[in-house]
Formats: C-alpha cells, sequence, structure tokens
C-alpha cells in the first residue's frame, strides 16, 4: 500500500494520493472538537479535524477498519452528541496511520442543529481555525449567495460579473438571547408543521409585525436548503408590494431529507436578517 488517503467508492476500494483526492458535495467546517467512540471493547479518544452534515475527519491513534460502523461521542456544552457513522476512508503519515475519514449515517436532528449553528457562526463572521464564510450580493436584484459567487443568479439570471464580495450583507443581533423590538420586526419567523410525508414551512416577518408603508418595508424573502445530500440552494423568491400585502408566506416540503432552511427577509430601510429552521 502506498502512502495517501484510502476510501470506498460504491463498488470497489481505491487508491488515491492527496493532490486528486475529489471534491467533496457538502463543504466541511474546520474545528478542533474532542470526541469519542468505542472500538475493540475500549474507549477511543480522538480531535475532529473537520466536520459537516454527512462526514467528518478525526485524528486519533486508533484506526478502525474501512466500513467499520460505530457512534461518535461529541461534547457540545453539557450534552453529549452521538452520531452513527462508518468508516470511508483511513490515512497515514510516515507509515502510521493517524486519522480516519468518517460518513454520518442517518444524520441525527440535534446533530444537524448543531452543524448548523457552526454555519452559522461562519455567516455572521466568526472565525473558525480563521476560515469564514464568504457573501456574495448581485447588484440586480439583492440576492445573497454563499461561499462563491454564482454563475448565473438563480432570481434575476445575471452573470456572475454582477456580483460583488459584501461581508457585511447580513445584519447581525446585538444580543441573540434578548433581541430588541427593532430586531423582532426584522429577523424572520419560522414555524414547521409536520403530517405524515409533508413538511409546511410557516413563514414572516417578524415576531412582531413589520410596516409596510413606501417608506420602510420588507421588499422580499429568500429562501435556502441544504441537507446532508444536498449543498445549499436558493429555492425560493417572495416578493411583497408595499401597502398591499403582508410579509408573510408557507413553503410545502414533500418527501426531502433532514435538512436546514435558511430565511433571509430583506427591508428596503435596514437590510437583511437571517434565521433558520431544522426540517
Amino acid at each position: 500500500m502506498h502512502d495517501g488517503i484510502y476510501y470506498e467508492s460504491r463498488w470497489t476500494y481505491v487508491i488515491c494520493p492527496y493532490n486528486i483526492m475529489k471534491k467533496r458535495s457538502v463543504e466541511r467546517i474546520p474545528s478542533n472538537l474532542d470526541a469519542e467512540f468505542i472500538w475493540s471493547e475500549r474507549v477511543n479518544s480522538g480531535s475532529l479535524a473537520d466536520i459537516s452534515e454527512n462526514g467528518m475527519l478525526i485524528h486519533t491513534s486508533t484506526c478502525p477498519p474501512m466500513r467499520a460502523k460505530f457512534e461518535i461521542s461529541i461534547p457540545v456544552g453539557d450534552e453529549i452528541l452521538k452520531v452513527p457513522v462508518k468508516v470511508r476512508r483511513v490515512t497515514k503519515k510516515d507509515n502510521v496511520y493517524d486519522s480516519v475519514g468518517l460518513e454520518v449515517l442517518n444524520p441525527p436532528r440535534k446533530y444537524l442543529e448543531f452543524i448548523s449553528e457552526l454555519r452559522w457562526k461562519q455567516i455572521k463572521g466568526i472565525a473558525t481555525n480563521g476560515q469564514i464564510v464568504k457573501l456574495y450580493v448581485c447588484r440586480m436584484c439583492n440576492h445573497i449567495s454563499f461561499d462563491h459567487a454564482p454563475l448565473v443568479c438563480p432570481i434575476c439570471n445575471s452573470t456572475i460579473e454582477s456580483f460583488e464580495k459584501a461581508p457585511d450583507a447580513i445584519k447581525r443581533p446585538d444580543n441573540f438571547a434578548e433581541l430588541s423590538e427593532f430586531e423582532k420586526k426584522h429577523i424572520p419567523s419560522i414555524r414547521i408543521s409536520r403530517q405524515q410525508e409533508i413538511i409546511d414551512a410557516f413563514i414572516t416577518v417578524g415576531e412582531i409585525e413589520h410596516s409596510m408603508d413606501l417608506e420602510h418595508h420588507i421588499s422580499f424573502i429568500d429562501c435556502y436548503y441544504n441537507s446532508s445530500q444536498i449543498k445549499r440552494e436558493c429555492i425560493s423568491r417572495v416578493n411583497f408590494s408595499c401597502e398591499r400585502m403582508c410579509p408573510s408566506t408557507t413553503l410545502r416540503f414533500h418527501r426531502v431529507h433532514d435538512g436546514v432552511l435558511t430565511v433571509i427577509s430583506n427591508c428596503n430601510a435596514h437590510g437583511n436578517w437571517l434565521a433558520k429552521a431544522t426540517i
């Protein structure tokens, strides 16, 4: 076997050097989280180098074999997240195995909420190991794109040249635990209802009703969805006419995987405000 990264494809095992690894479908979040797992009838410890909705890399001196299944325990505050995983690749350095690439199996809802919170911190400009999620805004329609500018705007079909970097495109509350009346009027409120295979997301702006005057109104709501199988994508925009409409809408999902709904409301006077919900 050669030095490099060993990963499992659907049909066979492939030996792949570092420089030709395939790009992940979901961007990993750099981290330095402690973790534990039981293997060989003992508790093993490690450090999560990066993490996402559908996978993670753990540095550990104990490397279970390919396809091995077990639970990773991640301390989060006063709670322990237990996440079922499967070994997809094993890495070694200087002929010593030191890391394991893991696929997350049927991600628990609390785990997805935890990942969503990590991404929220990135979006809000809180660095994670020096990396920050980038924001881009379309000059034509004010649509916000995360991480990179798209070739074509999903709202107005403008080209990538219409997008510009905008690190402050989303407003941040002064205190998330105690929102002011002003903030409660702007941050979207999301209520989720489930009935068999149907999920309804009732969205309004905000917790306190926002005015819809000509000088001060909600112009539109953009909705994004992402899961362990799907990268974050814009799925809807709802435009509002001032003095005629209330800033609210309902989205209906059918047979979707557990994921995250991100909603951005745009106030013509006070900019963009974001909220998230797990669906």
